[in-house]
């Protein structure tokens, strides 16, 4: 057996439970933490807690799309090291958009593709080196270059929504601390849960993810089994605003309820027992997001 987080680390999580072998775990760790970071209300509440939450915000921000702004126009890219690095491509008219390093290596092997010498290329990659930004410079007969400036970026919104499986897994792990052992029996309902895990298709019948939205974000990650309405019933919520309530719809689960809290600023954690009457108001449904998990797609 091997730790999972409950909540996906690349998120800040803490929380692990030591019930899954290592084939599941790593599974399971790399489709949700990339499905968890691609979501794009994720990244917008991440940098909008920046200042809060500076060491997560860093870590989401590192190698995730993005798109800078300047006198070239937009392009896409990441960020590595806190730097820009263009999205390499080919344009229509045959033109190159590399990142300066590859750009220079790629005149290099031009130029010597064409038979010329050394000392010819050296003088055209010199040319490249002290060309000033903006400005189109030819730096051999035929080939010219333009170092366009970045004077901004900004997020690129256009990855999917969470993958379901994410508050699934998240959900059925914290019922494994209100179940024990009993996590691991062959039933119906908690082999049904497997399946999905494992990669198969979400029966609405069984299991319906809803996402919610509550009124604002804070920097907190929290859980909460919230009962048997008839059937067990989880939600998840991640970063004070984004929520998912997760139904278990041939699943019932007895005694105490637990509430886990992750308060990301301070980097504590909370664990309370909890009665109906101190269950946290309800977020509001999110429709659209509601017909897209209805689905059981991302």
């Amino acid at each position: 057996m091997t730790d999972e987080h409950v909540i996906p680390e690349s998120l800040g999580g803490r929380l692990v439970v030591p019930f899954l072998c290592r084939k599941c775990n790593s599974m399971l760790g790399h489709r949700a933490e990339a499905a968890a970071r691609a979501d794009p209300t994720i990244r917008l509440l991440v940098n909008g807690l920046h200042k809060e939450i500076p060491t997560i915000a860093q870590s989401m921000l590192h190698r995730q799309r993005v798109v800078s702004g300047g006198p070239g126009g937009k392009a896409s890219g990441y960020v590595k090291d806190g730097d820009f690095v263009v999205e390499a491509k080919k344009n229509n008219d045959g033109s190159l958009v590399q990142p300066t390093s590859d750009a220079r290596r790629t005149i290099n092997t031009i130029l010597e593709r064409k038979g010329h010498d050394a000392p010819f290329r050296n003088e055209a990659l010199r040319r490249f080196d002290e060309a000033p930004e903006n400005t189109r410079v030819e730096v051999a007969p035929g080939l010219e270059i333009v170092k366009w400036q970045v004077t901004g970026i900004e997020l690129a919104l256009d990855g999917p929504l969470m993958d379901p499986v994410v508050p699934i897994k998240t959900a059925y792990e914290f019922l494994a601390g209100h179940l024990g052992t009993a996590i691991c029996e062959d039933g119906p309902p908690l082999n049904e849960i497997r399946r999905v895990l494992n990669g198969g298709e979400i029966d609405l019948s069984q299991i319906s993810v809803e996402r919610l939205h509550a009124p604002k974000s804070r920097a907190f990650h929290g859980i909460i089994f919230e009962g048997n309405h008839p059937h067990t019933q989880v939600q998840v919520r991640f970063f004070g605003k984004l929520a998912f309530r997760v139904h278990f719809r041939r699943l019932a689960v007895g005694g105490p309820r637990a509430q886990y809290t992750h308060d990301l600023a301070a980097n504590e954690e909370s664990l309370m027992q909890v009665g109906d009457e101190e269950k946290e108001p309800n977020p509001t449904v999110d429709t659209d997001a509601r017909k897209n998990g209805a689905r059981g797609s991302p």
